[in-house]
Order: C-alpha cells, then structure tokens, then sequence
C-alpha cells in the first residue's frame, strides 16, 4: 500500500472529500489547505504514521487505532463541555 492510497481511502469516507484540501491526490504529499482543520489532522496524522515497508492491513490497523485514539479524545472533550459548569474550570 502506498500512502496516496491509505489518503484516497480516507477521503472516500470524509464529508465532500475534504481530505484532499490537504494532500496531493496523485502523490499523497501533504500540502498546505484552509477551511478544515480536522481534514488538515487526519491527513498530518495518517502521512506521519504511514510507514511504506509495512503490509496493507497493517497501515489500515494503524490508521484505525489513530482514528480511534482521536474519537476518544473527542469524546472526552464532548463530556466535559456536557458536564461544564462543574467545578472551577479556571483552576485547571
């Protein structure tokens, strides 16, 4: 698998194919893009976990647990923002 396919399979799934605002889709190259940050992070964090000599399934297993990991923290974030005003949010 090369990268430009892992990016070009992303952006299948991303809402009007934003992904690729931020990456070359012939090349897979990041590139500067505007208007959607979280299009920008995925890209930037599934080009700096590719690694080339690696199977496919193991970059896709790779890309899911960044996935992952970013949905977790979104979730946390969900929760206290739902939860706020607890405590003194100027404290932390």
């Amino acid at each position: 698998m090369k990268r430009v396919e892992l990016l070009n399979a992303a952006n299948r799934g991303y809402p009007d194919g934003f992904l690729a605002e931020y990456y070359d889709i012939k090349t897979g190259k990041v590139k500067d893009g505007s208007g959607d940050t979280l299009a920008q992070f995925l890209v930037r964090e599934l080009a700096e976990t590719f690694d080339e000599s690696q199977s496919s399934d193991l970059q896709i297993n790779t890309a899911l647990g960044i996935i992952d990991c970013a949905i977790r923290d979104l979730e946390l974030v969900t929760t206290a923002l739902q939860e706020w005003p607890i405590g003194d949010v100027d404290q932390q």
